[in-house]
């Protein structure tokens, strides 16, 4: 009888055991995305003449802000841009996004961004965007430094407060 008890409290232990040790943990698995190099990305723009530039030969001190024109968070990152411009008069701001340059040009004039020494508006093609920095939410903001190094990235609409302090 102990004999039989023995066997099968082992066996309990055992089944038990197993039991936990095949549950799954709790813990989140990580959101996978591609990485954000720290340098300029490898895309190509397409600027309002049809010229093709690589984003590797932008000037320093850049500024690449990827975005939809039809996007309420886009709309709004852009018009506080565009109120505090004067805080981004050091960089160049490239507006880059993969809608038309119909769609660009009204956007750009809508915002008040348009005619600025500093600010340009290109296209580019959604798979250097994925290519360069994964599937990201627009509005995005990468903000690179004289060395051609990025400083900070924002993913999202930002408030103007918080991009203007990396500035």
């Amino acid at each position: 009888m102990r004999k039989a008890v023995s066997i099968t409290v082992v066996i309990i232990v055992a089944v038990v055991g197993l039991f936990l040790y095949g549950m799954p943990s709790e813990e989140k698995e990580p959101t996978i995305t591609a990485p954000i190099a720290n340098e300029y990305p490898y895309m190509n723009l397409i600027m309002p003449d049809g010229s093709i530039h690589s984003a590797r030969d932008l000037p320093v001190k850049s500024i690449l802000v990827i975005y939809y024109p039809d996007c309420d968070h886009c709309q709004r990152e852009a018009a506080e841009i565009s109120n505090h411009l004067l805080s981004f008069k050091n960089y160049y701001v490239w507006f880059i996004s993969i809608s038309s340059f119909a769609e660009i040009q009204k956007f750009a004039i809508q915002y008040k961004l348009i005619g600025h020494k500093n600010v340009y508006f290109v296209r580019t093609e959604a798979q250097d965007v994925i290519s360069s920095f994964g599937g990201i939410p627009t509005p995005s903001v990468y903000i690179y430094s004289q060395e051609k190094r990025l400083v900070k990235a924002f993913n999202g609409e930002t408030k103007i407060e918080e991009i203007i302090k990396h500035l």
